[in-house]
């Protein structure tokens, strides 16, 4: 029989498809690894309700500026390739995290319109209904960073994490 408290931290991770997938399948402190293509979002959600992880961490590359921090995106839009998926006009949903910025990690406003916006506005959608009982990440990893740099910052804040919990 599992021991409630350690099944109760379940920490549920995806990856989309790209070099976030190596750091995913590296980090230690996830309980449930999955690669979100294109083609399989939909399953990914419905294993989410199935299961009903209490925490969801979504991992995701990005290229632009700031390539020295993993941003930690506040917010997610209804905009996925410039068209919007739910609506007429832009809607936009906050992400409460479960992770807090630090000296490595900041918080950012710019998931843009990509698959990384598009499977978190899904999971936030579940989230505000209530359909799904979660928190919720969102990691933009720097494309120029290193793997083994990114893998450890993202387990030391987990390990955090998971400390405060007791």
């Amino acid at each position: 029989m599992k021991n409630n408290s350690v099944f109760s931290n379940q920490i549920y991770g995806f990856a989309l498809s790209g070099g976030s997938g190596r750091i995913l399948y590296r980090l230690r402190q996830i309980d449930c690894y999955y690669l979100v293509y294109p083609n399989n979002v939909e399953h990914y959600l419905e294993m989410l309700l199935r299961d009903q992880p209490p925490y969801v961490l979504g991992l995701g590359t990005y290229s632009g500026v700031d390539q020295d921090q993993i941003r930690i995106e506040t917010v997610c839009t209804n905009k996925f390739r410039n068209d919007y998926v739910d609506g007429m006009e832009k809607q936009k949903i906050t992400i409460n995290s479960f992770l807090h910025g630090n000296s490595q990690i900041k918080l950012a406003e710019a998931v843009g319109n990509s698959h990384c916006n598009l499977v978190s506005w899904r999971i936030m959608q579940l989230i505000n209904q209530g359909k799904l009982n979660a928190q919720y990440t969102f990691l933009h990893i720097p494309k120029n960073m290193r793997p083994w740099v990114a893998i450890e910052i993202i387990d030391q804040k987990l390990i955090e994490f998971k400390q405060a919990l007791h």
